[in-house]
């Protein structure tokens, strides 16, 4: 049984190895994009301004003794067109569950719960990018209800 909170600083470390996770998933599909660094790729500080907020939050999905996935969300600018329709964005940055705990639901409650949240906010729309490699993330997302709003492509110059 699993159950979704807001993060605390207290998460940090099982943030890292989740966050490392995700990183090297990235790393192995798109060496061309991600590299490897030094130290943690989320600063103690940075993911507790995530945390802080106003208009940003992480939420961890936790079982009865760790945490096993967690869901970023941050605010996207209001576009400056003048042509814009307005609408408060919410922007899903990262979404992970760990590698032994997949196939259960626990990405659905993560959604389910940074929907809620984000409405909580008064957000219209919810946005996410995800790699073209990444085809079971894409499939898992559309399932949900994302659909494609913009295809951004990318070439070597």
């Amino acid at each position: 049984m699993s159950t979704v909170r807001q993060a605390t600083l207290r998460d940090y470390q099982a943030l890292c190895a989740l966050f490392e996770e995700l990183d090297e998933f990235h790393r192995a599909a798109r060496p061309d994009f991600f590299r490897r660094f030094d130290g943690p790729a989320r600063t103690w500080e940075q993911v507790g301004q995530w945390m802080a907020g106003p208009d940003s939050t992480i939420l961890v999905a936790e079982d009865e003794v760790d945490v096993i996935g967690f869901a970023v969300l941050l605010p996207r600018p209001p576009s400056p067109f003048a042509g814009a329709a307005p609408r408060k964005v919410v922007v899903l940055d990262n979404l992970v569950v760990r590698a032994d705990r997949r196939d259960r639901r626990i990405g659905r409650k993560l959604v389910a719960a940074s929907m809620e949240w984000a409405r909580g906010q008064g957000a219209s729309h919810v946005e996410l990018g995800v790699h073209a490699v990444n085809r079971h993330a894409l499939r898992f997302y559309e399932r949900l209800g994302f659909g494609v709003s913009v295809h951004w492509l990318s070439r070597a110059a």
